[in-house]
């Protein structure tokens, strides 16, 4: 005799279903199946060139919209606008130096990147994760490291955004996740630049390069604004080395993620980099082993780049050059 399912039952099977459908686009959603690099469209302005991936057809775009946010808001435009508050997490007494607190009450989820830099609080710190944070009162919390060593106020300031890491030291943030390799890696780009800093404070090295940066970044934001192409990310080149590749899964968490990645690529290239001479095969060979299947490519992340995940979905990854 057939059995009418329950709506308990039901809930459970539709839970099921879509806990398959994550297990099955758990890891590879982002390979040569979904994506292509577009060579032969590459943009350059003076030390940066950057290539557009592209996504083949729709790709997985329809069940990315299913399963993730639709709007979305930067930290920076959040925290702009007073939407979003930043501050120090509290435990036993005093500040944690590696978590901050964060309160999205906007009504869009948060697309938060690690090398987002934050200046103010007790030191000033630069974000160590890629999220999404959700709206609502709640307080999430976020991993953070110190690029300020010496300074640590009694009374914590109000914090401010202030652009994002140059693609150097966000590597050594992201493969390393060590607060002393960080430190070491700012002291030499602080002599690299013959800076001297009572703080070893990341964010003088940004003092010169105002002007610059702004040039890059709107030539850079004229071309996408050219284009109604749908990107999942960019390629960049500097000098003889390939920076890194970002990709993300919907056109929309690319959308976000822009003008973080475009600033990474620009600091990089401004204070390390030169005019850009790598050639195509030296790029192919760096993005087949990231995207020609899933083997490659976790054997690629686990050397040199990292997965982005929101409630074990893969919605995005970097990978770092040489």
């Amino acid at each position: 005799m057939y059995k009418i399912p329950t709506l308990g039952s039901m809930k459970r099977l539709i839970t099921l279903f879509f806990l398959v459908l994550i297990a099955q686009f758990a890891v590879a959603q982002l390979t040569y199946q979904q994506v292509w690099v577009d060579y032969d469209s590459a943009w350059t302005y003076q030390n940066l060139q950057i290539i557009p991936i592209r996504f083949k057809g729709q790709g997985n775009i329809g069940f990315y919209r299913q399963m993730l946010p639709n709007q979305y808001i930067t930290l920076a435009e959040g925290m702009k606008t007073g939407k979003v508050k930043v501050k120090e997490f509290v435990a036993k007494g005093d500040a944690d130096v590696h978590i901050l607190s964060v309160e999205n009450n906007s009504n869009k989820t948060i697309l938060i990147n690690s090398g987002e830099l934050l200046e103010g609080g007790k030191q000033d710190r630069v974000i160590g994760e890629t999220k999404l944070i959700p709206p609502g009162k709640a307080e999430q919390y976020v991993t953070v490291y110190c690029i300020e060593e010496r300074r640590w106020s009694k009374k914590p300031k109000a914090f401010f955004h202030s652009g994002n890491m140059d693609m150097d030291l966000r590597k050594t943030l992201d493969l390393s996740q060590k607060q002393a390799e960080i430190w070491k890696a700012i002291v030499q780009s602080l002599n690299d630049q013959k800076i001297k800093s009572s703080t070893t404070q990341y964010l003088q090295l940004d003092r010169d390069i105002g002007k610059a940066d702004s040039a890059y970044k709107k030539y850079f934001n004229t071309q996408l604004a050219r284009t109604d192409s749908a990107f999942a990310g960019f390629v960049a080149i500097s000098g003889n080395r390939i920076l890194g590749t970002e990709i993300f899964v919907t056109p929309t968490l690319f959308n976000n993620a822009w003008e973080s990645m475009l600033a990474s690529f620009v600091r990089s290239s401004i204070t390390k980099g030169g005019v850009p001479s790598v050639d195509v095969k030296t790029m192919q060979i760096f993005m087949d082993a990231l995207l020609e299947n899933e083997t490659s490519q976790k054997k690629a992340l686990a050397q040199y780049g990292k997965a982005y995940k929101f409630e074990n979905l893969v919605i995005g990854l970097i990978a770092y050059g040489f």
